[in-house]
């Protein structure tokens, strides 16, 4: 809990994925950070990404080379420091011209406009495709591209739109659940540091002199900090975050990105294990994705103004299966097979354009010095990647310590993330791990590996709690077999749980893998409730409020 008037070096505001490198990265410097979210942590943007650690192979065609060479040794680094949660993905581009958008993709790289929209063909492609692994070279740790030819392609991929010339392959990586690498980086740094602190559900309310003010959103009181410095990574609401502190901005733009997830066995088994991605109609670049044994599809890319209620369209998810028809036209997909929908808002830097392809993925940073009404500077993120969230926050951690005179101590580049530590390399070194596991905590080998594909490493100090909490046995849910009573308590208790939907949207994935139902929330709730000590009423109210989120944000309906 906070103290009235409590001093401390550096406000992190926004405990999204950048915010949380970022009081990460200051914290292993030796400073005293406070990160704080208005929300729960990774709630917001962080949450609602195309679940994708890449290069963004389209940049290239608007000249954004340093970004992309930027994004893909990130993503390379992500590969070796989260090998739990980010994977290789094979990604196939299916191509149905040879020649074409040569001519417009030049006019791009130029910044000059162009009408009507051309589809790219596999010499613009290939183009592309070499000087993305030329890029990642000196941290490549995936093949390079190759192309099929139509037969080779079909026979791997049947059920394809026949109409294809050729597929191009090419390896990007896949962020299994980006919500849990944002809170282990936070997790990691409050175990390791007792000076730092982090507190969810605490938003900035004004600013004056040397003070800023918060208040606890769930009992509106407030408290008052005295910050050396101010890091404002609130993504789409930086500028809003800034108003408060009586500094107006005008620094992002947000995009709104929808996606659905299908649980359609036929279009899984089609897609083979690749991401099939490729270019719609109108010229947006869209996705398909193999998302443990449900489908990922994604991205809407268009603007939006009002941050306050995002959710995915009827309209939107029209535009989706008729991706999924051009690429697959046999296969029938239908509402009845979405089980998830999620949208998100990607606050990109400030543009006057009207067509977001054209606003860049870029990141910078925006400096506001101690004035009159403040008498602490504020450093601002606008725009940038998820991919890119080491290196971005390596830079703002770099501006501190300039700014107080001190010297980086520790780098983050090889460091890894929470249950990506010591992460054993080959099934042989994961089987002796496990046979470990297994004879220390008497865990059978099925629950062992449940729990070493849901936290890596980490399931170490959950085995502790599982088998010597005294309270919560470690036996499966009465309406989630893959579950435990322990499991959750141990969730809860030291995964900074809050509020209900805490648990079912962002430290578990049972709500996106359209495993809920009444009964198992209702369930859950009583475990979360427990540890929590909330009343029957506490309990009711949040059971009801879970319900509506998921009908309101994310299409799901439990009766």
């Amino acid at each position: 809990m906070l103290r009235d008037t409590s001093t401390v070096s550096v406000l992190v505001v926004g405990g999204g994925i950048n915010g949380a490198a970022i009081f990460r990265d200051l914290s292993l410097q030796g400073i005293d950070v406070l990160l704080v979210d208005k929300s729960d942590f990774s709630s917001g943007t962080s949450s609602s990404t195309s679940h994708m650690a890449h290069g963004g192979l389209r940049y290239l065609e608007y000249g954004d080379f340093r970004l992309v060479r930027e994004a893909l040794e990130e993503r390379n680094r992500l590969l070796k420091t989260a090998p739990h949660y980010v994977v290789p993905l094979p990604t196939t581009i299916p191509i149905f011209k040879r020649f074409t958008g040569l001519f417009n993709a030049a006019l791009r790289f130029f910044g000059i406009k162009i009408g009507n929209h051309n589809e790219r063909g596999a010499l613009l492609i290939k183009i592309g495709l070499m000087i993305y692994d030329f890029m990642a070279r000196h941290t490549a740790i995936m093949s390079r591209h190759f192309f099929m030819s139509r037969k080779e392609s079909l026979s791997q991929f049947p059920l394809l739109n026949p109409k294809i010339i050729c597929t191009a392959t090419y390896y990007d990586a896949f962020i299994i659940t980006p919500e849990r690498v944002c809170f282990e980086m936070i997790c990691d740094t409050i175990s390791n540091d007792e000076k730092s602190h982090a507190i969810n559900y605490m938003s900035v309310c004004g600013a004056s002199d040397e003070n800023v003010f918060l208040q606890d959103e769930l009992t509106n009181e407030i408290h008052v900090i005295k910050p050396t410095l101010v890091v404002n990574a609130a993504g789409p609401w930086i500028d809003e975050v800034n108003r408060a502190m009586e500094y107006n901005s005008k620094f992002v733009r947000g995009s709104k990105g929808s996606h659905i997830v299908i649980d359609h066995n036929e279009l899984r088994d089609a897609i083979d294990d690749h991401e099939i991605f490729f270019e719609n109609d109108d010229g947006r670049i869209v996705l398909i994705c193999p998302f443990l044994d449900k489908i990922l599809v994604g991205t809407s890319d268009l603007i939006c103004d009002d941050y306050s209620s995002v959710f995915c369209t009827d309209e939107e998810i029209r535009y989706f299966i008729a991706m999924i028809n051009k690429i697959f036209p046999t296969i029938c997909v239908t509402d009845s097979h979405i089980v998830f929908t999620f949208s998100g808002v990607r606050p990109l830097l400030h543009s006057e354009s009207e067509d977001t392809s054209k606003w860049t993925r870029d990141h910078s940073l925006h400096i506001s010095t101690s004035s009159v009404n403040l008498k602490f500077p504020i450093i601002t993120l606008a725009g940038g990647k998820w991919t890119t969230f080491r290196s971005f926050a390596a830079k703002v951690t770099d501006h501190v310590l300039e700014s107080i005179c001190m010297k980086r101590l520790f780098n983050t580049e090889s460091l890894c993330i929470g249950g990506g530590k010591d992460y054993p390399i080959g099934s042989n070194e994961e089987r002796s791990f496990l046979a470990k596991v297994q004879q220390d905590f008497g865990l059978d080998e099925v629950r062992s590996r449940v729990l070493y594909k849901r936290y890596g490493t980490k399931i170490v100090d959950i085995a502790v709690f599982l088998t010597n909490n005294g309270r919560w046995p470690d036996k499966s849910l009465e309406f989630h077999n893959d579950y435990t009573y322990a499991e959750i308590a141990y969730i809860t208790k030291f995964e900074s749980v809050v509020r209900l939907d805490d648990l079912i949207l962002r430290r578990t994935m049972m709500a996106m893998m359209g495993e809920l139902t009444t009964n198992l929330i209702v369930e859950l709730c009583q475990i979360v409730g427990e540890c929590l000590g909330w009343s029957d009423n506490t309990c009711s109210q949040e059971i009801d409020r879970t319900l509506s989120i998921l009908a309101e944000q994310h299409r799901v309906q439990l009766s």
